[in-house]
């Protein structure tokens, strides 16, 4: 979907778009005693998220037999229901700075999102960078509205350290300040849900890390990365790189309203995908394997995950949320 307008350019972009339907991806997979077994996973078709999921929708095959849900029944939550879900929005402090009336309208707009974002159970973090090899958190992760509309408000020119912008480098500090928040993984507790929202008024002009660096970065990252860039057609061209889930333009600071609301849009509907699924094996070999197929419309696609299961007994139950 690529709309250009003198006015607003909104430019979604999906790494390796898979124009399959429906795509499932693993991202992560746990198993604990006496014997639940989870999957945290995502469902797309053709690069737009699926948030219809529901447990009719799944065909388990557990050491290559069907399992009867009347027997060994499962339950699928939505992601961002039952685990944990961090929002990092990060502000480029390098140049807006230096105008009251775009700092203004940077504070309002963000604040618009970090309500938003509360609204649907994120937990939302605020952070600036500039051309400093640093960025600085100005509220860490927060459920609490008043806290994170004091951290943006506050934000003046004295923030600013250096007027380059170090993109690149802020783009992957970002996304290792997300796995810090969800913490260490582990094999029987399934890692929660990790946004970053990136705003900012030009490319990487510090170099202190290289484009080709962080594409990758963004690109092997579990995490969701979207962009609000005010910029020109020829540097969204370069954004979109960084961009992996979502390049929303804005030809100026005026359009920002615009931009945002289609952002929040974006973010709000591509965490929607996000499933675990809950199952209690009645199985007591030493390990197995689970195959999870998801059914949606006249398709299927089908992850797996190998698991001990040879300390499993009797006693599991499926959470209720």
């Amino acid at each position: 979907m690529r709309s250009l307008s003198l006015l607003l350019l909104l430019l979604p972009f999906v790494a390796a778009c898979d124009s399959s339907c429906p795509n499932v991806q693993l991202l992560d997979s746990a198993s604990s005693n006496p014997a639940l077994v989870e999957m945290l996973f995502s469902v797309t078709c053709e690069g737009a998220a699926v948030t219809s999921i529901t447990a009719a929708d799944l065909t388990l095959i557990e050491n290559n037999e069907t399992v009867s849900a009347s027997e060994s029944p499962w339950v699928v939550h939505r992601a961002t229901d039952v685990l944990d879900s961090y929002t990092l929005v990060m502000l480029d402090v390098s140049d807006v700075v230096g105008d009251e009336d775009n700092l203004s309208a940077l504070k309002v707009v963000t604040v618009d999102f970090v309500e938003a974002a509360l609204e649907q159970g994120q937990q939302v973090g605020i952070a600036i960078f500039d051309g400093d090899v640093e960025i600085r958190t100005i509220v860490s992760f927060s459920t609490d509205l008043l806290e994170l509309t004091d951290g943006v408000n506050g934000i003046t020119a004295a923030d600013r350290r250096d007027p380059s912008t170090n993109l690149n480098g802020a783009i992957m500090l970002a996304l290792g300040e997300l796995s810090t928040a969800l913490g260490p993984d582990s094999d029987d507790e399934l890692l929660g849900i990790a946004n970053l929202l990136v705003v900012t008024d030009g490319t990487d002009s510090a170099q202190r890390q290289d484009d080709a660096t962080a594409q990758s970065s963004v690109t092997d990252s579990v995490h969701e990365v979207f962009i609000v860039g005010v910029v020109d057609e020829e540097a969204a061209v370069e954004l979109e790189l960084l961009a992996k889930n979502g390049l929303y333009r804005a030809s100026g600071y005026d359009d920002l309203v615009s931009a945002f609301q289609k952002a929040t849009d974006g973010l709000l509907a591509e965490i929607g995908k996000f499933y675990r699924l809950s199952y209690c094996s009645p199985l007591r070999s030493p390990s197995t394997w689970l195959e999870m197929q998801v059914n949606h419309g006249d398709g299927s696609d089908s992850e797996g995950m190998a698991y001990e299961t040879g300390g499993f007994g009797p006693g599991c139950e499926l959470p209720a949320n």
